[in-house]
C-alpha cells in the first residue's frame, strides 16, 4: 500500500530525474507496480543474478502466504467447532491476505525483477486500487478482531447478544466499504492526484514504462490516517483494556481458589486449568496486534515523512512496503501457535495430506503439557 506524495511538478521532475531512468528504474518512494496481460518484450531485459534471487525470495513469501491463509479457510470450513462468529473475522482477514498475495505482491515482485512496468497499461490504475484496498482491508480486519476479543472478554455474558451474525456481517461490510472508498473510488476517478496522470501515462518520467502511484498530500494523510493510524490506535486501546480486564479476572479467580485450590467443587491447582483466566485471554490478541504494529508502523512513519520531505530512499521505502505485506504471511502462523482449536485442525489436515507428519500430534501434546 502506498500513499506517497510529491507536491509540485518541478520537485517531481527533479526527483524522478535521479530515480526513474531508462532500464534502471528502481521502486521509488511511490513504489511502481501493476497488473495485467504482458504486452512488452522482456526477453531482452538484462536481469541480474541479484534480481533473480530477490524474485525467488519474494515468490517464496507469496506462496507461503497463500498456503497459510488457504489452510485457515479450509480449517474453518471443515470443522464445525471453528465456524463461530469470532472466526468470521479471521476468515475475512485470511481472504484479504490471499488477495494481497495474488493481486498485490505478485505484480510488485515482477517490478522488483524487471525494474520496469511489463504489464498492460490499462491495468496500472486497477492494480494501484487493489493495492490500497486490500492492504487497508487486511488492516481493518485486524482491528475488528481486536474489537471482537474486547467484547468477548469485557462482556462475556452479553457477548452472544452483542456480536450476532448480522452485526458481524455489518462490521465486515463496513470495513470492506471503507477500504473501497479509500482506494477504487478516488484512484479510478483521479482524485488521488488530479494534476498528474502517472497511472495513465506510463512514460511520463522515462522512456521505459513505469506504473508510478503519485498522490497528493491531502490524500496521503487522509488515507494513511484512516486505514493505518486510527486502526493502530484503536487496536492498542482495546488491547490495553483487555489486558487490564484479564488481570482483574485472574486476581478475582485467584482469591476464590486460594488457599484451597478448589473452585465450584473442582480442583484447579493445575495452572493450565486457571490459564484461560490469565495468559490465554490476552496472548493471542497481543501477538496479532503486535505483529500488525511491527509490520505496518514503519511504513506509516516512512510514508507520512516522505509526504512532507520526499527524502526517503527508494529501497528503504520499498523494504517497508514489503514488511507490511509480510503481515499477511504472519497472520496464519499465529493461529496454530496460540489457538488450540486451530492447532488441532491444522494437525489433522496435515496428517490427512501426509501421514508421515504424525510427529506433529506428539509435538502439539508436548506443547500443551508444557
Amino acid at each position: 500500500m502506498n500513499f506517497s506524495n510529491l507536491v509540485s511538478s518541478e520537485g517531481l521532475t527533479s526527483r524522478f530525474s535521479d530515480t526513474v531512468l531508462p532500464a534502471q528504474t528502481n521502486a521509488t518512494p511511490l513504489v511502481a507496480r501493476g497488473v495485467g496481460p504482458v504486452i512488452h518484450d522482456v526477453a531482452t531485459e538484462n536481469i541480474t543474478v541479484g534480481r533473480i534471487l530477490t524474485g525467488v525470495t519474494l515468490f517464496c513469501i507469496i506462496l507461503l502466504t497463500i498456503a497459510g491463509n488457504v489452510l485457515v479457510l479450509v480449517a474453518v470450513s471443515s470443522n464445525k467447532k471453528l465456524r463461530t462468529v469470532s472466526n468470521f473475522f479471521i476468515v475475512s482477514l485470511s481472504f484479504a491476505d490471499i488477495l494481497v498475495a495474488t493481486m498485490v505482491m505478485v505484480p510488485a515482485t515482477m517490478n522488483e525483477i524487471f525494474q520496469k512496468w511489463i504489464l498492460g497499461n490499462g491495468f496500472c490504475s486497477i492494480w494501484a486500487s487493489f493495492d490500497v484496498m486490500l492492504c487497508s482491508a487486511s488492516i481493518l480486519n485486524v482491528c475488528l478482531i481486536s474489537l471482537d476479543r474486547y467484547l468477548a472478554i469485557m462482556t462475556p455474558l452479553r457477548y452472544n447478544a452483542l456480536m450476532t451474525h448480522s452485526r458481524a456481517f455489518l462490521l465486515l461490510s463496513s470495513a470492506w466499504t471503507i477500504a473501497i472508498c479509500t482506494s477504487f473510488v478516488p484512484i479510478q476517478n483521479g482524485w488521488h492526484n488530479p494534476d498528474l496522470p502517472s497511472l495513465e501515462n506510463l512514460t511520463i518520467f522515462s522512456a521505459e514504462p513505469q506504473c508510478i502511484f503519485i498522490v497528493s498530500l491531502p490524500y496521503a494523510l487522509t488515507a494513511s490516517t484512516v486505514t493505518i493510524l486510527l486502526p493502530i490506535i484503536i487496536a492498542f486501546v482495546l488491547y490495553y483494556r483487555v489486558s487490564k480486564e484479564a488481570k482483574r479476572q485472574a486476581f478475582f479467580v485467584g482469591t476464590l481458589i486460594a488457599p484451597s485450590h478448589v473452585l465450584l467443587g473442582k480442583d484447579v491447582s493445575n495452572k493450565s486449568l486457571r490459564e484461560p483466566f490469565t495468559r490465554k485471554a490476552t496472548v493471542t490478541l497481543g501477538v496479532i496486534v503486535g505483529a500488525y504494529v511491527v509490520t505496518w508502523a514503519p511504513f506509516l512513519v516512512c510514508n507520512i515523512t516522505d509526504a512532507f520531505c520526499r527524502c526517503i530512499p527508494p529501497k528503504v521505502f520499498t523494504g517497508f512496503v514489503w514488511l507490511g505485506y509480510c503481515n499477511s504471511l504472519i497472520n496464519p502462523i499465529i493461529y496454530p501457535l496460540f489457538m488450540r482449536d486451530f492447532r488441532k485442525v491444522y494437525i489433522k489436515l496435515l496428517q490427512g495430506c501426509c501421514p508421515r507428519l504424525s510427529f506433529l500430534k506428539k509435538a502439539s501434546k508436548a506443547t500443551m503439557r508444557h
